[in-house]
C-alpha cells in the first residue's frame, strides 16, 4: 500500500502576518461600530425615526413610500456626519504628515550640511606639501575652528 497523501495543504501563515490580519480586522470592526453608533445617535434625535442599521431587503409589510423616505433621511444625514468626521480626521492626519515631512526635510538638510563641512575639513587636512608633510596652516585652522566652536 502507498502512504496516504494529503489532499489539502496545511499552510499556517507566520505569526506576524496573523497579527497584521487581526489588526486590520479589529480596525474594520471599530469603524463599523463607530458608524453604527453615529446612526444610533442620529436616530435618537428628536423627531427622527430609528434608522435601520442592518442592510437588508426583508422588511415589514404595509409601509408607505413616505415613511421609507423618512427612515432613510436620518441615515443619509448620519452618513454626512460620518463623512464630515472622517474628513476632519483626514485633515489632521495630513497635517501630521506635512509636519513630519517638514521635520524630515530639516534633518536631511542638517545632515547634508554636516557632510559638506566634514568633507571640507578632511580635504584641508589631507593637503600635503611637495615633500609630503601636512600643510601646517590648514592644521592650525582646523584646531582654531574646533576651539571656536567649543567656546561658543
Amino acid at each position: 500500500m502507498a502512504p496516504q497523501s494529503r489532499s489539502r495543504s496545511t499552510y499556517v501563515p507566520p505569526a506576524w502576518k496573523q497579527q497584521r490580519q487581526k489588526k486590520k480586522q479589529v480596525e474594520r470592526w471599530k469603524t463599523v461600530g463607530k458608524y453604527k453608533q453615529l446612526l444610533r445617535k442620529e436616530g435618537s434625535a428628536p423627531g427622527g425615526a430609528a434608522p435601520n442599521v442592518h442592510a437588508g431587503g426583508g422588511g415589514g409589510g404595509g409601509g408607505s413610500n413616505a415613511s421609507i423616505g423618512k427612515r432613510r433621511k436620518p441615515a443619509g444625514s448620519a452618513q454626512a456626519l460620518a463623512r464630515k468626521s472622517w474628513e476632519e480626521q483626514q485633515r489632521e492626519v495630513e497635517a501630521a504628515r506635512e509636519e513630519e515631512r517638514r521635520a524630515h526635510e530639516e534633518r536631511s538638510q542638517a545632515v547634508a550640511a554636516a557632510q559638506r563641512r566634514r568633507a571640507e575639513t578632511s580635504a584641508k587636512l589631507k593637503k600635503r606639501t611637495r615633500r609630503g608633510q601636512p600643510v601646517l596652516s590648514n592644521q592650525v585652522d582646523v584646531i582654531l575652528q574646533k576651539l571656536g566652536a567649543g567656546s561658543s
